[in-house]
């Protein structure tokens, strides 16, 4: 959160956010992390058909070399004409079912290894890429959950009043009184900033510091009711 925090009161040293925008922090957050994880959803589709089809051509080599060894070459040419996708999820798939009936099946792990090396890839480097994409999958949905919980967590009240321009400026406020108010007084006061600023179409930030100065000239001419901002607000 502090990361956060540090990020929107940067950015706001160039373009100041409205109360609203701020609240909008959260929701674009949620929004952000769903976009990752419908993105490493599609991706796990993918790899789940590429593992399936691979199964499919592995089920069929494994049970033409038992019952009929002579007609391997048939079913390595029907699978070649498939064009099947040569990716790290196929290959890596195809090549751990086929190894496990051990030199019974060499002729098609031959022919895969010839067909990545038309490409300028080897079987061990596209098992190697599909174990680091699995391993990166894991952690990136991971994070994706993880960081969920922290939304649903995490206090959003102290977030805003930490990085609104106008809460602080309200906080200018005589005495500081506004500040020594519950939240939810603090935050109807915002909310009548928020309503004049985009009645009047004049910024936020000039709405609260117009309110501080008229509470402010009041002070001075001892007009002890009208000192406040509540006075110029509700």
């Amino acid at each position: 959160m502090d990361k956060l925090t540090g990020f929107v009161t940067a950015y706001q040293t160039i373009d100041k956010l409205k109360i609203g925008e701020l609240w909008a922090i959260p929701i674009m957050l949620r929004l952000g992390l769903i976009e990752n994880l419908r993105r490493l959803s599609i991706l796990i589709a993918e790899e789940i058909t590429n593992r399936s089809l691979a199964n499919r051509w592995a089920n069929e080599l494994i049970e033409v070399s038992e019952k009929d060894p002579k007609n391997l070459v048939l079913i390595i040419a029907d699978m070649a004409r498939s064009k099947p996708p040569m990716e790290s999820t196929f290959v890596a798939e195809l090549n751990r079912r086929l190894l496990e009936k051990g030199n019974t099946l060499s002729l098609p792990l031959t022919w895969i290894e010839q067909t990545l090396s038309e490409v300028g890839l080897t079987t061990s480097e596209l098992i190697q890429l599909d174990n680091q994409n699995q391993a990166a999958t894991q952690v990136s949905v991971s994070n994706c959950i993880n960081s969920f919980r922290f939304l649903s967590t995490t206090n959003w009240r102290d977030f805003i009043e930490d990085t609104s321009i106008v809460e602080a400026t309200l906080r200018q406020d005589i005495d500081g009184v506004y500040g020594k108010m519950d939240f939810h007084t603090r935050d109807q006061y915002r909310h009548v900033v928020e309503n004049i600023a985009f009645r009047s179409k004049i910024s936020e930030q000039v709405v609260a510091e117009s309110v501080i100065k008229a509470a402010k000239d009041a002070a001075l001419n001892n007009n002890i009711k009208q000192s406040h901002v509540g006075y110029f607000l509700t």
